[in-house]
């Protein structure tokens, strides 16, 4: 009976021994399942080739073409405000009055003494002439000429400087009535009635010619040079004919061309400024706004397009990941040209047979592997707005 016990007991230990093994051997094989790598899913897109006009987009911003602030010439309290904030007012329409009392007086003052030495000097002139007649006879001696000739001369000089007050004080008195230089359209930060202001330091307003208008951008020398010998597919000249894009995507019906170039490249930035002129009869274009500056220069045959979202930039160069037959990824360098919406044109480091990653840049690396699923060009839109609400 005891040998029966033990060998029940040894059969027992025996199975449950058995049972372990099978159950590290599992967990062992489960953790090996677990450390294999998986693919990373990412989307991607082949690069497009297709004829493409070269446009180089800058960002400007809008600037009046006259603009000064109106200041006050003489001082005083204001009398007569004759616009309102935001008007557009005309060359020589009267803006502002200023107290003019103490510039009337002063008028009249000197207008008393021109009469007074306009007076003198004509006592003076007939004495000199009295006396030039005595001296002709040897009346008189030539010292007693000499001195009615040299008052004559002073009164002369005393009626110059009389003449002189009288128009600085006609000046001030006009001074007093201040009127738009040009036509424009007026800041709505004017000063109101009863403000006092002083001689050519009150701003009294702000005015701006706004038609036609400047749009100010900055040019890269390389680009620059491009685009200065370079036509539009119309065959007209590229710095004279371009056009710009606002703020809320639209673009604007006119065309403008460029006026002004700055003298030289700056040498912090490499950059040129140049001015470009833009009639704006609606007044639609608004000193300050911002806008998008987009030169046409021709079209380039079978361009290399890539997405933006495509694009890494590691030490201020420009990278790409592409998804090779093995589905692990290769980063290579590019040179990239001008932008097309929302696409790059590549200058250099493609030949367009690559497929790259478009989404899922952030988690790979050299050498990872993937699992690409394709996209096509009309999901772009689709895929960035998807990520901006996930943000």
């Amino acid at each position: 009976m005891l040998s029966f016990i033990r060998s029940s007991r040894a059969k027992r230990a025996m199975a449950a021994a058995m049972a372990a093994a099978v159950m590290l051997t599992v967990a062992g094989c489960a953790q090996k399942e677990q450390a294999a790598p998986q693919a990373t899913l990412v989307k991607t897109m082949q690069v497009i080739k297709r004829d493409t006009p070269i446009v180089y987009d800058y960002t400007g911003f809008v600037q009046a073409q006259q603009e000064m602030e109106l200041k006050a010439q003489v001082s005083g309290q204001i009398m007569g405000k004759y616009f309102k904030g935001g008007d557009t007012v005309t060359a020589g329409q009267q803006l502002y009055s200023i107290d003019q009392r103490t510039y009337q007086a002063n008028l009249l003052n000197a207008q008393a003494g021109l009469a007074n030495a306009r007076a003198a000097l004509a006592n003076a002139a007939m004495d000199a002439e009295r006396y030039t007649k005595l001296y002709e006879q040897n009346a008189i001696s030539k010292q007693v000429l000499d001195n009615a000739i040299m008052q004559r001369d002073q009164a002369q000089a005393s009626v110059n400087a009389q003449e002189a007050l009288v128009e600085n004080a006609q000046i001030s008195m006009t001074d007093t009535s201040v009127v738009a230089p040009f036509t424009g359209r007026i800041d709505t930060t004017a000063l109101e009635v009863g403000n006092y202001v002083t001689a050519g330091q009150t701003t009294l307003a702000t005015i701006s010619n706004t038609d036609p208008v400047f749009v100010q951008f900055s040019v890269a020398e390389p680009e620059y040079l491009k685009l200065s010998s370079s036509q539009t597919a119309e065959g007209g000249a590229a710095l004279d004919n371009l056009t710009i894009v606002l703020s809320d995507g639209s673009q604007y019906d006119l065309k403008g061309q460029v006026a002004e170039v700055n003298r030289g490249i700056n040498d912090n930035t490499g950059t040129l400024t140049i001015k470009a002129l833009f009639d704006n009869p609606q007044r639609r274009l608004l000193p300050g706004m911002f806008a998008h500056v987009q030169a046409t220069a021709g079209t380039k045959e079978g361009a290399l397009l890539i997405p933006k979202r495509a694009v890494v930039e590691l030490m201020y160069k420009k990278f790409v990941y592409i998804v090779g037959s093995d589905n692990k990824v290769t980063m290579k360098e590019i040179t990239l040209g001008p932008s097309v919406d929302r696409l790059y044109m590549v200058e250099s480091g493609l030949d367009g047979s690559e497929t790259l990653v478009v989404e899922g840049t952030g988690k790979v690396r050299q050498g990872s592997e993937v699992k690409p699923e394709p996209m096509t060009e009309a999901e772009l839109d689709t895929a960035e707005q998807d990520s901006a609400a996930q943000k």
